[in-house]
């Protein structure tokens, strides 16, 4: 990647897994993905866990390093066409944001956490463009480090997202942390799994499946040894794992198998993978599974360009939660229209737009959602609206973009608290506050549930200067928005900005 031009179609997805870190970089073509360049290191973040859950320096560094390296590769992609995630393991560990602070800087791109439903939701959208569109019901399933994700659907269309904490990584650290493969170990393994699978069994087998397909490289790597040492033709059965079990049991370890087909990297984890595996054929009576190719990676690659072509899920789930939540969508609409005029005319003073991340895309979600709250009750709703948006599963959403737009719903009225936007790196940080103001404007102005507001100049002079200028006499017919103004006044003073108006 040596020119702009050059990269323009050109998009990036690196996943942080919590035993390797993946990085695909393809080219779109007519709507397809032409890969051109794949780099994987197993880093084994999850096994670099100490027992107060804080990553270990070796650990920590080994990434950190590692995405230096991918860093190299991507310098030249726009920052709107790189998607990078981090899953179990840096959604768990307790020093993940200091992780994630010095991992940006390495990477040179945002990193966002994404959560287990989210992770499932992308793994499935990008084995589901890897195969066939039919009127077939699939059941895909994809073993990452620190958590197992099971997904039901059809086409693009998912109808069940599961994410189990069991890992290939921590199951082998759970119950097999010696080389030694025992029976007994292999038993309690495979019934911890099904223990840990059970309470999700009724929802996935009402729904039921046609076709079984698995993702991950603990799966490729199952099926290539099915296949290469003769137990099936390359589709994964219950009968060619219990060959492939008793063929670890009999050796006394993996090393001493002599398995066809077994890469060295996924010597480490395999027990765990094989344990999961069996444990779901035994509880959902799967017959068979075909591998797929494609994952979470291909899926980050898809949902990227339909954000960029109008098909971001995101907004489908803005629209569901007003919907669920009963959210006036009138007057959340006419919050959005004038935020966004208060956005244009703000940001090139305020420098809020970044080649990285749509600020103006959030700054309309919170315009859609700042209403949540009042599902449970008007009094306090701005924390309930934040508590709502925090804690809801909004599929495209990551933890971070939830988190920023709880940030906002909190602080889009009553007392401006800036400390609420520590939690943040710059240059979230700095801009949020920006946004939020203008959605606390916004709000002010349409406290009456107008309709037809006149247009309003916003004039920003300095960094923190704010001037409204309205039709003549507007304001002395509107003496409520008026006080209101005011109160405003001194409330984004205590926040160091200075709102005047006429």
């Amino acid at each position: 990647m040596t020119d702009t031009t050059e990269s323009q179609n050109i998009y990036a997805a690196i996943d942080l897994g919590s035993n390797s870190f993946h990085m695909m970089v393809a080219r779109e073509v007519h709507g397809q993905l032409q890969v051109i360049d794949k780099h994987k290191e197993m880093i084994r973040l999850r096994s670099g866990l100490d027992k107060k859950g804080y990553l270990t320096p070796e650990a920590f560094q080994n990434g950190i390093e590692c995405l230096e390296r991918f860093g190299q590769l991507i310098k030249k992609i726009p920052g709107h066409q790189v998607r990078a995630v981090g899953t179990n393991t840096l959604r768990n560990a307790k020093n993940s944001q200091e992780f994630l602070r010095q991992a940006r800087k390495a990477l040179g791109h945002e990193i966002q956490i994404i959560a287990g439903q989210e992770e499932a939701r992308l793994i499935y959208l990008g084995v589901a463009h890897g195969l066939p569109q039919n009127d077939e019901q699939r059941l895909v399933m994809d073993i990452g480090g620190g958590s197992t994700e099971y997904i039901i659907g059809k086409n693009f269309n998912y109808r069940h997202l599961t994410s189990t904490e069991m890992g290939c990584v921590s199951i082998t650290q759970q119950f097999f942390s010696k080389p030694e493969i025992t029976e007994k170990r292999m038993t309690k393994a495979i019934s911890n799994c099904r223990q840990i699978l059970r309470p999700h069994l009724t929802k996935l087998t009402s729904l039921g499946w046609d076709s079984a397909i698995g993702a991950s490289g603990s799966i490729k790597s199952i099926g290539t040894l099915l296949k290469e040492n003769g137990w099936t033709e390359g589709e994964i059965t219950l009968e060619g794992m219990l060959k492939l079990k008793d063929a670890l049991l009999q050796a006394g370890s993996i090393q001493a198998a002599s398995l066809q087909g077994l890469k060295e990297e996924r010597i480490p984890v395999l027990a765990g993978g094989l344990a999961i595996l069996i444990a779901t054929f035994e509880e959902l009576k799967i017959a068979q599974m075909q591998v797929s190719s494609n994952a979470l990676r291909e899926g980050l690659v898809f949902d990227t360009l339909g954000r960029l072509f109008a098909e971001d899920v995101r907004e489908t789930s803005v629209a569901a939660a007003q919907a669920w939540l009963k959210i006036d969508t009138e007057q959340a609409e006419a919050i959005a229209h004038t935020s966004k005029i208060f956005y244009k005319q703000a940001h090139n003073i305020w420098q809020l737009h970044d080649a990285d991340y749509n600020y103006k895309k959030l700054l309309n979600w919170a315009a859609q959602l700042h209403e949540a709250g009042m599902a449970l009750s008007y009094k306090r709703y701005r924390h309930h609206s934040a508590y709502l948006i925090e804690n809801s599963e909004l599929a495209g959403f990551t933890q971070q973009e939830k988190q920023m737009l709880a940030t906002m719903l909190l602080n889009h009225r009553g007392k401006f608290v800036p400390e609420a936007y520590e939690r943040f790196a710059s240059p979230h940080k700095e801009k949020l506050k920006y946004l939020t103001v203008l959605l606390r404007l916004a709000v002010r102005i349409h406290r009456g549930r107008e309709k037809d507001i006149p247009d309003i100049l916003l004039y920003t002079t300095g960094e923190k200067t704010i001037h409204l200028s309205f039709e003549k006499d507007w304001l002395k017919a509107h003496p409520l928005t008026q006080m209101d103004l005011e109160v405003e006044a001194e409330r984004l003073a205590g926040a160091d900005f200075t709102l005047t108006y006429e």
